[in-house]
Protein backbone atom coordinates (compact mmCIF):
# COMPACT_ATOMS: atom_id res chain seq x y z
CA UNK A 1 0.00 0.00 0.00
CA UNK A 2 2.76 2.43 0.94
CA UNK A 3 4.67 1.53 -2.20
CA UNK A 4 1.70 2.51 -4.40
CA UNK A 5 1.45 5.97 -2.74
CA UNK A 6 5.17 6.59 -3.30
CA UNK A 7 4.90 5.63 -6.98
CA UNK A 8 1.93 8.02 -7.48
CA UNK A 9 3.79 10.93 -5.89
CA UNK A 10 6.95 10.38 -7.93
CA UNK A 11 5.04 10.47 -11.22
CA UNK A 12 3.81 14.04 -10.65
CA UNK A 13 6.78 15.56 -8.80
CA UNK A 14 9.60 17.70 -10.27
CA UNK A 15 9.72 20.53 -12.80
CA UNK A 16 8.34 20.45 -16.30
CA UNK A 17 10.48 21.37 -19.32
CA UNK A 18 8.83 24.80 -19.87
CA UNK A 19 9.40 25.73 -16.21
CA UNK A 20 13.07 24.78 -16.45
CA UNK A 21 13.47 26.75 -19.69
CA UNK A 22 11.79 29.86 -18.24
CA UNK A 23 13.94 29.75 -15.12
CA UNK A 24 17.08 29.35 -17.27
CA UNK A 25 16.01 32.29 -19.44
CA UNK A 26 15.43 34.46 -16.35
CA UNK A 27 18.86 33.48 -15.01
CA UNK A 28 20.54 34.42 -18.30
CA UNK A 29 18.71 37.76 -18.41
CA UNK A 30 19.82 38.60 -14.87
CA UNK A 31 23.41 37.61 -15.73
CA UNK A 32 23.31 39.90 -18.80
CA UNK A 33 22.05 42.83 -16.70
CA UNK A 34 24.79 42.24 -14.13
CA UNK A 35 27.46 42.02 -16.81
CA UNK A 36 26.20 45.29 -18.36
CA UNK A 37 26.30 47.04 -15.00
CA UNK A 38 29.87 45.91 -14.35
CA UNK A 39 30.98 46.98 -17.85
CA UNK A 40 29.32 50.41 -17.40
CA UNK A 41 31.04 50.90 -14.04
CA UNK A 42 34.41 49.94 -15.49
CA UNK A 43 34.03 52.39 -18.39
CA UNK A 44 32.97 55.18 -16.00
CA UNK A 45 35.99 54.52 -13.78
CA UNK A 46 38.38 54.57 -16.74
CA UNK A 47 36.89 57.81 -18.09
CA UNK A 48 37.03 59.42 -14.64
CA UNK A 49 40.71 58.50 -14.26
CA UNK A 50 41.59 59.96 -17.67
CA UNK A 51 39.71 63.21 -16.89
CA UNK A 52 41.45 63.45 -13.51
CA UNK A 53 44.89 62.99 -15.12
CA UNK A 54 44.13 65.62 -17.77
CA UNK A 55 42.92 68.11 -15.14
CA UNK A 56 46.03 67.51 -13.01
CA UNK A 57 48.19 68.17 -16.08
CA UNK A 58 46.31 71.41 -16.82
CA UNK A 59 46.67 72.56 -13.17
CA UNK A 60 50.41 71.80 -13.23
CA UNK A 61 50.83 73.76 -16.46
CA UNK A 62 48.69 76.60 -15.08
CA UNK A 63 51.13 77.10 -12.19
CA UNK A 64 54.07 77.28 -14.63
CA UNK A 65 52.39 79.58 -17.17
CA UNK A 66 53.29 83.28 -16.89
CA UNK A 67 50.64 85.87 -16.08
CA UNK A 68 49.50 87.96 -19.06
CA UNK A 69 48.53 91.42 -17.87
CA UNK A 70 45.71 93.08 -19.78
CA UNK A 71 46.24 96.50 -18.10
CA UNK A 72 42.53 96.60 -17.34
CA UNK A 73 41.00 96.87 -13.92
CA UNK A 74 37.60 95.90 -12.58
CA UNK A 75 35.82 97.08 -9.48
CA UNK A 76 33.91 94.62 -7.32
CA UNK A 77 31.31 96.35 -5.14
CA UNK A 78 29.98 94.68 -2.00
CA UNK A 79 26.53 95.52 -0.60
CA UNK A 80 24.40 94.08 2.18
CA UNK A 81 21.80 91.46 1.26
CA UNK A 82 19.10 89.67 3.21
CA UNK A 83 19.64 85.98 4.11
CA UNK A 84 16.97 84.84 1.65
CA UNK A 85 18.39 87.15 -1.07
CA UNK A 86 15.03 88.89 -1.50
CA UNK A 87 16.32 92.36 -0.59
CA UNK A 88 19.54 93.87 -1.85
CA UNK A 89 20.94 96.93 -0.10
CA UNK A 90 21.75 100.13 -1.95
CA UNK A 91 24.52 101.32 0.38
CA UNK A 92 27.98 100.32 -0.76
CA UNK A 93 29.86 98.51 2.04
CA UNK A 94 33.22 98.46 0.28
CA UNK A 95 34.75 98.16 -3.17
CA UNK A 96 37.78 96.24 -4.36
CA UNK A 97 39.62 97.18 -7.53
CA UNK A 98 41.65 94.44 -9.17
CA UNK A 99 43.89 94.16 -12.19
CA UNK A 100 42.59 91.72 -14.80
CA UNK A 101 44.74 89.25 -16.66
CA UNK A 102 44.78 85.71 -17.92
CA UNK A 103 46.81 82.57 -18.31
CA UNK A 104 46.57 80.28 -21.32
CA UNK A 105 47.41 76.59 -21.11
CA UNK A 106 47.85 74.36 -24.15
CA UNK A 107 46.09 71.05 -23.49
CA UNK A 108 46.54 68.64 -26.36
CA UNK A 109 45.16 70.52 -29.37
CA UNK A 110 43.01 72.90 -27.30
CA UNK A 111 43.99 76.12 -25.57
CA UNK A 112 42.36 76.62 -22.19
CA UNK A 113 42.10 80.25 -21.02
CA UNK A 114 41.91 81.16 -17.35
CA UNK A 115 40.79 84.72 -16.64
CA UNK A 116 42.21 85.83 -13.33
CA UNK A 117 42.66 88.91 -11.22
CA UNK A 118 45.50 90.20 -9.14
CA UNK A 119 46.40 93.22 -7.03
CA UNK A 120 46.22 96.49 -9.03
CA UNK A 121 49.60 97.82 -7.84
CA UNK A 122 51.66 94.63 -8.26
CA UNK A 123 51.73 94.69 -12.06
CA UNK A 124 50.78 91.05 -12.26
CA UNK A 125 50.28 87.90 -10.27
CA UNK A 126 52.77 87.03 -7.54
CA UNK A 127 54.88 84.02 -8.39
CA UNK A 128 54.98 82.67 -4.84
CA UNK A 129 52.07 82.30 -2.47
CA UNK A 130 51.66 85.12 0.03
CA UNK A 131 50.82 84.80 3.69
CA UNK A 132 47.13 84.38 2.86
CA UNK A 133 47.54 81.09 0.97
CA UNK A 134 48.12 80.08 -2.63
CA UNK A 135 48.25 82.58 -5.45
CA UNK A 136 45.08 82.35 -7.58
Amino acid sequence: MILRKLKKQNLHSGESLPEVMVSGLLFLMMAAVLQGAVAFGNRAKTKSESIRKENAKICRMLRETPWTDSSETAAYTFVAISPDESQVGTTKLFQVEVRLGRKEVLSGTDTVSFYMFGPPDAGGMPETPGPGGEAP
